[in-house]
């Protein structure tokens, strides 16, 4: 679940952090290891308030699964060293009669708050290196970057979010790279271990990334995302091939996405995008596939919404289903 302009809003906020400067900190700067008395300036908060939810031809349910609520995030910065620590509290209603029976066992069902993000790093002049009790992994960042549309863009299924992620992000010239290690749990012993990065070309018209990870399960991902613009139409696409080889498990999924957004108004984008994967397991091979259309409006600087449609048109001998997601966000 990605909810396209309120992520990409957080992550502007959370890159702040490795921006914010202070008059006192700039006398400073020349020792890079130099660390003033904690004081206000040295902290900013910001956040959003978002009503949204899905509908979906199969339950003929409405649930909102994180995307109602109120998001805060506390940036810290003091000469180099940077922390950021980003709460979500979240409605999670759900018409599903299935969806409250399981609210007392589920976690994700029912009003919860959750840590989404808190981490401490270093800021080298190179890049951030960080140290997060729950962080975005380095290829959580790129994954994506071939989706235009708002909601059901498709990218390869890297961990994502994850507990004790050790990584070092930045870029320089043009040339962006990352790397981290992380654990899928907060628990230590049941975590899943794993590692992945990306190296990169950002320019002004295009972005292109390459992507890997791998956890001790097992299981590896390899991934290529890129985007261009021409002006006021922007073209993107993912490629991935994922890999599970276990005694009990040989799968492969192999899939595409390939996306294009026009900017009909400066307040205005109108998006689309096609999605395809082949999932081998064994020697059965099945296909899936779907397309959607989404439409995204600014109706301030600081207020934003958007509606996803995608339809299902090969779900692996499943009935093909419809999506709705259409949601409206304020950041402050």
């Amino acid at each position: 679940m990605k909810k396209t302009l309120l992520a990409l809003a957080i992550a502007s906020i959370s890159a702040s952090a490795f921006a914010v400067d202070t008059s006192s900190q700039n006398s400073r700067n020349e020792d890079m290891f130099a660390f003033d008395p904690m004081h206000k300036d040295q902290f900013s908060v910001s956040g959003s308030v978002g009503v949204g939810g899905y509908y979906d031809t199969g339950s003929k349910a409405f649930y909102d699964d994180w995307a109602t609520g109120l998001t805060l995030a506390v940036n810290y910065r003091n000469n180099r060293i940077v922390g950021y620590f980003e709460t979500d509290l979240m409605l999670n209603y759900s018409t599903d009669p299935d969806a409250k029976a399981a609210s007392s066992t589920d976690k994700h069902s029912g009003p919860a708050t959750d840590v989404d993000k808190a981490w401490l790093g270093f800021d080298t002049g190179f890049g951030i290196a960080s140290f997060g009790w729950e962080n975005d992994t380095a290829l959580d960042a790129i994954d994506g970057a071939g989706d235009n549309t708002y909601e059901f863009g498709a990218s390869a299924g890297d961990a994502s979010d994850a507990f004790n992620v050790v990584k070092f992000q930045g870029a320089t010239n043009g040339f962006a790279y990352a790397v981290s290690y992380f654990e899928t749990d907060d628990n230590h012993a049941k975590a899943d271990k794993g590692v992945n990065g990306y190296v990169g070309i950002e320019q002004e018209i295009f972005n292109v990334y390459a992507g890997y990870e791998t956890r001790d399960s097992d299981y590896d991902v390899y991934t290529v995302t890129g985007n261009v613009k021409l002006g006021e139409l922007k073209l993107g696409a993912n490629f991935w091939i994922e890999e599970t080889d276990t005694k009990l498990l040989d799968k492969t999924n192999t899939g595409y996405y390939v996306s294009a957004g026009y900017e009909v108004s400066e307040d205005l984008t109108l998006a689309a995008g096609y999605a395809g994967n082949t999932e081998e397991i064994g020697k059965t091979d099945t296909d899936y596939s779907y397309v959607n259309v989404a439409a995204m409006y600014t109706l301030a600087k600081n207020m934003d919404m958007g509606i996803d449609v995608r339809q299902d048109l090969d779900a692996g001998g499943a009935d093909e289903e419809t999506y709705v997601f259409a949601a409206g966000y304020y950041y402050f």
